[in-house]
């Protein structure tokens, strides 16, 4: 694996696979997928890294966000992979490290998720008409170890909206602490964690299934053994 680094010497993103037509990469927290943030996005150093080709991207993450993200190099893998997404070919799995009120048990919100969701003035609002269909499925739900007030939650996105994930935890009564604009008890940011974890798509180049998934990443800590042994399943598509 390869680090890319920010003007500051402070790695950046991971890159992870590469070809002539895209790259995934691994976005770390704090950097914005597209919009420069003094003058810095993950993008605008693809662009540095291979100044030949004008990196697009099919898909965002949210700049407190990391994990994994497809990086489209060429005008034919841009267009292929919008249309692999518009036809919901993709997977995208996520591990969110939400705060639970007391008495309450995560276990039972484990199932699909439905809500309308709107943007306004860089939030998200879950609406009862008017806005866009949005679907996730919480597929476990474990004590971050050491951590009786925390859970990890392993989510499947199935619609990429506007901080979707992060609101419709909100909404069901699991903030992601840390969270300045959805958990209203946020006082450290730094506790926030949401990384997408998994990926899996169609590889442009050799339209093979394939999937991405960075197993050794200090920064994630100590997880519970069933949602190690759910990841490793997920990613070798065991029961599939």
């Amino acid at each position: 694996m390869n680090s890319e680094a920010t003007p500051n010497s402070e790695p950046a993103f991971t890159l992870l696979k590469q070809s002539r037509n895209e790259l995934v990469v691994f976005k770390p927290a704090g950097l914005s997928s597209e919009r420069p943030g003094d003058g810095v996005s993950l993008k605008s150093l693809v662009a540095q890294r291979f100044p030949d080709c004008k990196p697009k991207l099919p898909h965002r993450l949210d700049r407190v966000t990391r994990g994994l993200l497809l990086v489209c190099l060429t005008p034919e893998a841009i267009t292929f992979h919008n249309q692999q997404i518009q036809a919901r070919r993709w997977e995208k799995y996520y591990l969110a490290r939400v705060a639970t009120a007391s008495g309450q048990a995560p276990e039972q919100l484990v199932g699909a998720h439905k809500a309308f969701l709107t943007e306004v003035e860089g939030r998200a609002h879950i609406v009862h008409s008017g806005g866009k269909p949005s679907q996730l499925e919480i597929l476990a739900a474990a004590p971050v170890p050491d951590r009786i007030d925390r859970f990890h939650l392993l989510i499947r996105l199935q619609t990429g909206r506007f901080h979707q994930i992060r609101i419709m935890c909100s909404a069901l009564g699991l903030p992601l602490p840390g969270d300045p604009l959805y958990d209203p008890a946020a006082r450290d940011p730094a506790e926030f964690y949401l990384e997408h974890i998994i990926l899996k798509y169609e590889d442009f180049d050799t339209r093979t299934r394939s999937t991405i998934f960075l197993r050794d990443y200090p920064e994630r800590g100590a997880i519970a053994a069933k949602i190690e042994t759910l990841l490793t399943d997920i990613a070798e598509e065991k029961g599939s």
